[in-house]
């Protein structure tokens, strides 16, 4: 019985398998699946491997279904990798990946940058990028990985991701990228797990700043970055709108990143004119910012959450606590302060705001304020935050009302010497906070 059973089951086995369709010739195959050094890429980083993303990109031809596995080595990029793509007959897209962050390393050497995608006439795609280093092997090396489209994205299609990707210098004082990451006309755009490291060290202090952008979004919809790291540079993030109107770029979320060591953190512009405001929904959650200027700079939003952050000051002009030789800016008595004032957040316009949760602290620069409440902005609820900064914790400006609530001043070590918890000169700020302990009651801090 079971003898014929088996018999049975291979018959029909044969029979299925007659009826299947003759394999297709790899050349009718509508997807490519390709090894970088397959193609001429040099993994030991001697010869220039860029042209090996060309000779692919000609390999799969009209197929718009491509991944490009990199194996570990050094690849040198001696140009720029430009990959374009065009059209919306059928979806497109194209997954470049790694062996890993420092096990696959592209060594970018010129001055345009490592990878860049641009697409024209097309919407229906999906870019990746990931488990690999883009390696700066000399200063000022372009942008290292950017992605553009000449016109705006479809919805609800998440047209580029880069992520497990580390970006720096070939040494830790030798290599930078003008720009990291580059974003345009993305729609979901998702960054995660970026690593950017620039210059540093003592002996290159001054060139903390050589990278203009860490992370610069432009018309991008709704884009989330999410445990990334940016270290030096002048700008940490922007997410700004530039071309797209009337639909501007709308909401937002950046939780669990760190941007420390720069000039400005985080930078958000979506407003352009009056009566233009996008939708709104920005959320900043879980962040740490280490600034020298502005930690965050809100140049048009309305409605946005800024939830469990920590932020303070490299700005350290002025105060006691710090002596002269440890400075980012030289200084270190109340009348050597740097003549500007540093703001952790700072309302330019922005309105509709929850600000909770979040810690200011360390010492700086007396002339610092905590959360800056612009003349353009307002209707601000500023609630269960600790300031514990020498300088002004709030600093409101507006005509329009906002709210304080349950915040509180200090904490230990204390770095709030002098501070004022207020300035209000239009009386809009209505503040139900815990006051300030009286001096003598307070611990911590070194004078």
């Amino acid at each position: 019985m079971k003898r014929h059973t088996i018999l049975a089951l291979a018959l029909l086995l044969a029979v299925a398998r007659a009826a299947e369709p003759a394999p297709t010739k790899a050349t009718d195959v509508p997807a490519i699946s390709a090894v970088l050094t397959d193609y001429g890429a040099d993994a030991r980083g001697e010869r220039d491997s860029s042209e090996a993303f060309a000779r692919v990109m000609i390999a799969a031809g009209t197929n718009r279904h491509i991944r490009i596995s990199i194996p570990p080595g050094r690849y040198r990029l001696a140009s720029r990798v430009l990959l374009t793509a065009a059209g919306n007959n059928s979806t497109y897209g194209l997954h470049i990946q790694g062996a890993g962050e420092n096990v696959t390393e592209l060594l970018v050497d010129n001055a345009e940058g490592g990878i860049a995608f641009v697409g024209k006439h097309l919407t229906r795609m999906s870019v990746i990028v990931s488990d690999l280093s883009l390696v700066a092997a000399r200063n000022s090396a372009g942008t290292a990985l950017s992605f553009d489209t000449a016109n705006a994205g479809v919805q609800n299609d998440r047209q580029f991701t880069a992520r497990d990707l580390t970006i720096r210098g070939e040494k830790f004082d030798r290599g930078h990228f003008n720009t990291a990451v580059h974003v345009r006309n993305a729609w979901f755009t998702l960054l995660h797990n970026i690593k950017v490291t620039q210059q540093y060290q003592p002996a290159i202090r001054d060139q903390a700043f050589n990278t203009v952008y860490n992370f610069l979004l432009e018309d991008c919809y709704s884009p989330s970055l999410t445990d990334c790291r940016a270290l030096g540079g002048r700008y940490g993030l922007v997410h700004r709108a530039e071309k797209m109107k009337p639909d501007a770029p709308e909401d937002g979320i950046i939780r669990g990143c760190y941007f420390v060591g720069q000039a400005e953190g985080i930078v958000v512009d979506m407003k352009k004119a009056a009566g233009e405001w996008p939708e709104p929904g920005l959320h900043i959650t879980d962040c740490h910012v280490a600034y020298r200027d502005q930690g965050l700079n809100i140049l048009g939003v309305q409605q946005a959450n800024i939830s469990h952050c920590l932020f303070y000051c490299l700005d350290r002009t002025g105060t006691p606590w710090h002596q002269p030789d440890e400075l980012p800016v030289p200084g270190g008595t109340k009348e050597k302060r740097r003549d500007y004032e540093p703001r952790d957040i700072n309302l330019e316009f922005g309105a509709n705001f929850v600000i909770d949760g979040n810690i200011f602290t360390e010492p700086a620069n007396p002339n610092r304020v905590g959360v800056r409440i612009g003349p353009r902005s307002g209707h601000i609820l500023i609630s269960g935050n600790q300031f514990n900064l020498s300088g002004t914790a709030i600093k409101n400006e507006s005509s329009e009302p906002s709210y304080a609530s349950g915040n509180t001043f200090g904490g230990k070590p204390d770095w709030s010497a002098g501070i004022t918890p207020y300035a209000d000169a239009p009386h809009t700020l209505a503040a139900r906070d815990f006051p300030p302990p009286a001096r003598g009651s307070q611990t911590g801090g070194r004078p």
